[in-house]
């Protein structure tokens, strides 16, 4: 099942590449941080709106039931999750001024810059909870799949 997932929501997979390559090249190319910058490519609320909707498409959409359901988010949060670990790793290791080592992105305190070790524990914290909040958002979308249109019209 988890293939049949992987291959249902392709798009937002892709989505979420596009938008961490977004993120990483707007805190490059020098866009400040606030107020708009951050707001362009959020990967976070990306994949929440992806879960929600891919949750509700699960079942008439993608045949899936309530496993395949929550399973949709896991693949989306998890997706997200490796995403931002790795844009924030390669930032760190080249020295590239990023989005991903801002401190408001690493929940340190203004102006700080959060050293690697940090930065890196934080991400891996999030492989572990950030499929949770996604997980959440595809059952609330399954609960609202009735409002999905169905595979045959």
């Amino acid at each position: 099942m988890l293939l049949q997932v992987i291959r249902f929501v392709r798009l937002p997979l892709l989505l979420l590449l596009l938008f961490t390559i977004g993120r990483f090249i707007l805190g490059l190319a020098g866009v400040p941080y606030f107020p708009r910058g951050t707001a362009i490519f959020s990967v976070v609320v990306l994949s929440l709106v992806s879960s929600f909707y891919f949750g509700a498409l699960s079942g008439r959409v993608g045949g899936f039931g309530w496993g395949g359901a929550l399973l949709v988010g896991v693949v989306i949060g998890f997706w997200s999750q490796v995403l931002i670990f790795v844009a924030t790793l390669i930032s760190y290791l080249g020295d590239f001024n990023t989005y991903f080592r801002h401190w408001d992105a690493l929940n340190v305190p203004e102006g700080t810059m959060a050293p690697m070790g940090q930065a890196m524990r934080a991400r891996a914290g999030g492989l572990l909870v950030g499929p949770i909040l996604t997980v959440v958002a595809a059952a609330i979308g399954r609960s609202f799949g009735a409002l999905a249109p169905d595979k045959k019209n």
